[in-house]
């Protein structure tokens, strides 16, 4: 048996906005966006994380910023795997002689096929145990939930490319549902609907901005607004518009009613008793898109259940998985395998 001296036992949230890397005995190690730098010609990595996020949109020809990771799955696997190997570096998961022991929290619904090709990526990247959790699972207990009892929870987690929806009871999903949609199909309708209303043309991170600064889920009290910079697809020079709360609310309309539909769908199927549980325990909401104003609320009104929002929704996933690292025996890796 490998001494746990030489073992290194890291966490890794890999989403489709950010990156998290927790290192047991360390806490979070890494916290960064999930891009790289490529050069065009050749493929090589050029930067990773926040340095290629500072360049996005605005590198020149010969190289291109790269999303490695949509909807929640590898898109660009030799990018995904030069982005972890730059990640495991800056956490300095990568000294000799240590056996890599990684926990990774993943959508729900991946085939066996998916859950493979990421055990054999994190193989790729240095990796000598893997396992799987629940992404779901993971939000739930960093957000505190006592998810070993036998009662009905809800969690739905918002993330950027994904948004997962389940009922869980005695740490499992009994119930479960994943929509391809959340913060960056946000992120594209406020950009649809700029184009549309305004002729102005606007990038990914404009669009994301719009909505943090004055995207809500219903009216807020105060009414808010932003001036928004782009290329005037008329006259094809910059301009600048002033948008209003109340315009985005319209533009996030569509993607926000999918992903109640989602929910809706959840807890249709969902047994019974376990239903009868959520009058009392309600919905707990996770994820960087459940930051959206009034979301907690427009979800509450279409279901008259309590929900609220996790106290840090952003980390619930990595500080589950802290929280299962240091509960796993040698026994519960498996080599070259995975468990969810």
């Amino acid at each position: 048996m490998i001494s746990s001296f030489y073992c290194s036992r890291i966490g890794i949230d890999l989403g489709t906005a950010n990156t998290l890397v927790y290192v047991d005995g360390r806490g979070v190690a890494v916290k960064e966006p999930s891009l790289v730098t490529v050069r065009a010609s050749t493929g090589e990595i050029e930067a990773a994380g926040s340095e290629a996020e500072a360049g996005a949109g605005r590198t020149p020809k010969k190289f291109r910023t790269v999303r490695p990771i949509r909807h929640g799955m590898f898109c660009d696997l030799t990018a995904c795997e030069g982005m972890l190997t730059r990640f495991f570096r800056q956490a300095r998961t990568d000294r000799t002689f240590r056996r890599l022991r990684v926990a990774m929290a993943i959508p729900g619904e991946l085939t066996e096929v998916e859950r493979l090709a990421i055990v054999e990526s994190l193989q790729t990247v240095g990796a000598r145990d893997v396992l799987l959790v629940d992404q779901v699972l993971a939000a739930a207990q960093g957000a505190g939930l006592p998810i070993d009892e036998p009662r009905g929870r809800m969690v739905v987690d918002v993330g950027a490319g994904v948004t997962d929806i389940a009922v869980i009871s005695m740490a499992n999903t009994v119930q479960t549902r994943t929509v391809a949609v959340a913060g960056d199909e946000m992120d594209a309708a406020v950009a649809a609907y700029v184009r549309g209303k305004h002729q102005l043309l606007v990038g990914e991170r404009t669009a994301e901005r719009i909505k943090i600064h004055v995207g809500s889920a219903l009216p807020v009290s105060e009414a808010l607004s932003v001036n928004v910079k782009g290329r005037c697809l008329v006259q094809g020079i910059p301009r600048e518009v002033a948008l209003c709360d109340c315009e985005i609310r319209e533009a996030l309309s569509a993607p926000i009613h999918q992903i109640i539909m989602g929910i809706r769908e959840v807890l249709e199927q969902a047994p019974p008793e376990l239903s009868a549980d959520l009058v009392d325990t309600g919905i707990l909401l996770t994820g960087g898109s459940a930051l959206l104003r009034n979301l907690d609320r427009r979800i509450g009104e279409e279901f008259g259940l309590p929900v609220k929002v996790a106290q840090d929704p952003l980390s619930s996933v990595i500080l589950g998985l802290a929280h299962q690292l240091k509960r796993l025996r040698s026994r519960d890796w498996r080599r070259f395998g995975h468990s969810s």
